[in-house]
């Protein structure tokens, strides 16, 4: 689906227009491009180090940055985001893989926020976009509402038990929540989110460079938001990588704001190749190395957990809270 949707996004915005837009980028630009894209993934790792350490787990910061890298290799599969949880949790023994799962969720919600916040200027530039921020902030209130209201999550915990197919992940779900939130409470979670704030700067910073490089004029604050609508566009879409779903959004976006078609599906997918092309092939080179300090089984490591004791499927509360 996603594939198929980048190639109607070519053939819509006519394949010769398209290729004479990348024609015309300015290879200068490339150095700049790559050194931000592999310093966006170096700071995620420093800030996955600190939630990490949160949870127990003994890793390094130059291994938690090295660990991070590596999941990048499986990321436009299914479920690949989950693949620096697994390393890390065989490369720790101190933790569990659902506690590192957690991590990830708070990292990426927490990245999410701050993503949408700094758009705030570009949507108040473009008017029509304010029912765009509307609904994302909505949906990032309405995770934190479920996850930090017991009241909440009991409606969610009765409706996943009562799901023939999903009924099996109830342990692991009142898992997965009680270690967020845990996180979540932690006064240090948002003190080190300054790193979720650099590697956003970064993110939009780049995709701003492409632009440029295409010959676009737009500003850094309506590049951030549409980087920003395009990145939860990709999530929403549940696409592995929002591969597709997050290409279109740029291209509609970028369209409405004054940015010809070919120019802006020549943005899309030079913004993707920059990105998680790029971070694929460190990861593969990040995962060889990896593999060997750790030795780590890849994916296969990955197991159903022992069903949750019944007083902890139903327990609400983080230890201690």
């Amino acid at each position: 689906m996603g594939l198929g949707a980048v190639a109607a996004l070519i053939v819509v915005c006519n394949p010769f227009a398209l290729g004479g837009a990348i024609a015309q980028f300015n290879l200068l630009l490339i150095p700049a491009i790559l050194a931000l894209s592999a310093a966006y993934y170096v700071l995620q790792g420093l800030r996955w180090y600190f939630l990490l350490r949160d949870v127990g787990a003994r890793i390094g910061i130059g291994d938690s940055i090295l660990l991070n890298i590596a999941g990048q290799s499986t990321t436009m599969l299914p479920l690949g985001e989950l693949s620096r949880a697994v390393f890390a949790s065989e490369a720790s023994s101190d933790v569990e893989f659902g506690e590192v799962v957690a991590t990830v969720t708070v990292q990426e919600l927490i990245f999410t926020l701050i993503l949408i916040l700094i758009a705030v200027p570009g949507v108040l530039s473009i008017h029509r976009a304010l029912p765009v921020l509307i609904v994302a902030l909505v949906g990032i209130a309405g995770v934190l509402v479920l996850l930090l209201v017991p009241a909440c999550f009991h409606f969610v915990h009765h409706l996943v038990e009562r799901t023939p197919v999903l009924r099996r992940f109830t342990g692991q779900v009142d898992r997965l929540r009680q270690e967020t939130v845990v996180l979540l409470q932690r006064p240090d979670t948002l003190g080190w989110s300054f790193l979720s704030l650099a590697g956003a700067g970064v993110s939009v910073t780049l995709f701003w460079l492409v632009v440029c490089g295409l010959g676009g004029d737009l500003s850094w604050p309506v590049t951030s938001f549409v980087l920003a609508a395009s990145y939860v566009a990709g999530a929403v879409s549940l696409i592995p990588g929002g591969i597709g779903a997050a290409e279109a959004s740029v291209v509609g976006l970028l369209v409405v704001v004054g940015v010809d078609p070919a120019t802006a599906a020549a943005a899309a997918l030079l913004q993707r190749v920059a990105d998680k092309g790029f971070a694929t092939l460190m990861g593969f080179i990040a995962y060889s190395i990896a593999r060997r300090r750790f030795r780590l089984s890849g994916l296969t490591a990955l197991r159903p957990g022992p069903p949750a004791q019944p007083g902890a499927a139903t327990t609400m509360e983080p230890a201690g809270a």
